[in-house]
């Protein structure tokens, strides 16, 4: 049932992508925005035009501010480019409008157009932040390290400008040659313990372009071993320093120690391939202008973690516009517009990486995943399948696989699947423990009920506290009727867990409704419907509760509310019968909602 999905629904399986910095990152690249292409054109006519599904008047300057305000909530920036754009024309000099094409420009990919509209918002409104990172990538581009530094100069004091300009402007300094000064600029960083591991990672960069090979081995030795866990980037780029300055050895232990898990593992099993072959690997930066890109996209990656995906987007289509081979920005690239719900620009990013690239393998996973988003069913299953006959080893395109049959309620399939990826497995491992839920979810779906129960308790061995799993294989044994005290046991450790997961309070209302504890079973199922007003399960149970107790009136009124919000069909019975019914002298036992 949807409810069920929505209640204990799978976690990924992918993790996301492992950085330095922390979460602060976000606050610090809120810069600004704005674009203008010089095109002076009227429109030929005044009629609505659409643009992204969005209608304006063309000649209207607040109808395409307003319309390119809501492409921009909507991320959709094609949109917002042309809007914005249309809307500059009527008044060339207004800042605010340049600061939005801009955003939207850049937000585009495209830094050529959006250069003009950097230069012309700089000289009408000053040292606007995002205008000035334009401006001086634009420099950067052409190798003009001198004349960027001094655009970045302009950076605000404010807030978190200085880390950006420390790390930005030390790049700079580096494509001037200037070791010292470079280093003493980066710095800065160390200011924050927050950013010594960035401080460390670009230090050794710095250091080994310009030549210091024992410098940049202190550097990277740091950079690896003052963090819990070292960034994917930082394993690689030390890996290839070690490589090429006759340490193979260092490289393939540091290639190993990585967590096998999700999308960085296949890109350093590629790395270990290669050094196993013969074949050396190639430094991530070799000029100062990689390097300005690879501190872009590390702010980007940071700014991705934390979900703030306009920034990111601004970041990383920098990036590439000084590093257009980054291979790992252009799929991050791809993954933030998935984020955002754009999935044919995700497929049509992804299939931009290079089969021969190391990011080539979690690419076509995703990507297949963006194809059915879009409808594109039969070619993301073969690509799927296609992937799983190319790496017999690898369980990845498998999983990719069975999920979407199981999203697409295709259990039985989805369980073969899942057999032939577990199949594969030796040994089995605490991180396994996902893929025996989701098969249990399948298996339980398709009311296989033994082998479900199997699976869970098996993914609770790997993963004993799981919150999810806890709450799933205990509401099931609720819905059964069986097992009510150790299932109340079970869902309470998923709620210690996670306290203002509103369906996991649900369980645990109502499991104690079960066991008849109305009073307590009241508090939590009250605290459910705080937490998920719209789930009419939810309302329903908190009906029942308030019914077991005496307050027939409002329990009427929860579940005219459940059935004000679309119930399914067997939900949607069991309501109507118990508006029917006198009131009755013991509660009542309702039906599953599973």
């Amino acid at each position: 049932m949807n409810y069920l999905k929505d209640k204990l629904g799978i976690v990924g399986l992918i993790r996301s992508w492992i950085g330095r910095s922390v979460s602060i990152l976000t606050t610090m690249v809120l810069l600004g925005c704005a674009s203008q292409d010089g095109v002076t054109q009227k429109p030929k006519s005044n009629a609505p035009t659409s643009v992204g599904g969005i209608q304006t008047m063309p000649q209207s300057a607040l109808g395409g501010y307003l319309a390119g305000n809501h492409a921009r909530r909507i991320f959709d920036p094609e949109a917002a480019a042309e809007f914005f754009n249309r809307t500059v024309r009527s008044d060339p000099d207004n800042p605010e409008l340049l600061h939005q094409l801009l955003v939207a420009q850049v937000a585009l990919g495209n830094l050529e157009e959006a250069l003009d509209v950097a230069r012309h918002l700089k000289d009408r409104s000053g040292p606007e932040p995002l205008a000035l990172l334009v401006l001086a990538a634009g420099k950067v581009k052409t190798n003009s390290f001198s004349e960027a530094g001094q655009i970045l100069e302009a950076f605000p004091e404010t807030r978190f400008y200085p880390f950006i300009k420390s790390l930005l402007s030390a790049w700079t300094t580096a494509g001037e040659g200037n070791l010292a000064l470079a280093l003493d600029t980066l710095n800065f960083l160390n200011s924050s313990p927050n950013f010594a591991p960035t401080h460390d990672y670009h230090a050794a960069l710095i250091s080994n372009l310009l030549g210091k090979e024992k410098q940049a081995t202190s550097f990277f030795t740091k950079a690896l071993s003052n963090t819990r866990q070292p960034s994917l980037r930082s394993l690689l780029a030390a890996g290839a320093f070690y490589e090429l300055h006759s340490d193979a050895e260092v490289a393939r232990q540091l290639y190993k120690s990585f967590p096998k898990t999700g999308s960085e593992d296949m890109v350093l099993q590629h790395a270990l391939s290669r050094l196993e072959s013969g074949r050396l690997g190639k430094e991530l930066v070799i000029t100062a202008s990689q390097g300005f890109a690879e501190a872009l996209f590390e702010i980007s990656a940071s700014l991705f973690r934390e979900r703030a995906y306009e920034p990111a987007l601004i970041y990383c289509q920098t990036a590439l516009f000084l590093h257009p081979d980054l291979d790992a920005a252009r799929v991050q690239l791809a993954d933030i517009y998935v984020a955002i719900g754009n999935h044919s620009l995700a497929v049509s990013t992804f299939q931009t990486i290079p089969t021969t690239s190391p990011y080539s393998w979690s690419a076509r996973i995703r990507m297949a995943n963006s194809l059915e988003e879009t409808g594109r069913t039969k070619e993301a299953r073969s690509e799927l399948r296609k992937l799983a006959t190319i790496e017999l080893g690898r369980i990845e395109p498998l999983l990719a696989l069975a999920d979407i049959l199981r999203r697409r309620e295709q259990y039985n399939d989805a369980i073969a699947v899942y057999d032939e990826a577990i199949s594969r497995i030796d040994p089995i491992e605490t991180r396994h423990w996902s893929i025996f839920y989701a098969r249990g979810i399948s298996l339980e779906r398709s009311n296989d009920w033994e082998r479900a129960e199997i699976d869970f308790l098996q993914a609770l061995r790997l993963q004993p506290d799981q919150p999810l799993v806890l709450n799933y294989l205990g509401y099931s044994w609720v819905e059964q009727g069986t097992k009510l005290v150790e299932a109340k046991s079970m869902i309470q450790r998923a709620v210690e867990q996670r306290p203002n997961d509103g369906y996991i309070v649900d369980s645990l209302g109502w499991v104690l409704y079960r066991l008849e504890e109305f009073e307590a079973a009241l508090v939590h199922l009250e605290r459910a419907v705080e937490l998920r007003p719209d789930d009419p399960v939810i309302n329903d149970h908190y009906g029942d509760a308030l019914w077991a107790i005496g307050r027939h009136s409002e329990a009427k009124f929860q579940w005219l509310r459940a059935l004000s919000l679309d119930p399914e069909k067997n939900l949607k019975e069991s309501v109507q019968k118990k508006l029917k019914r006198p009131n009755p002298k013991k509660p009542l036992n309702t039906t599953s909602n599973s």
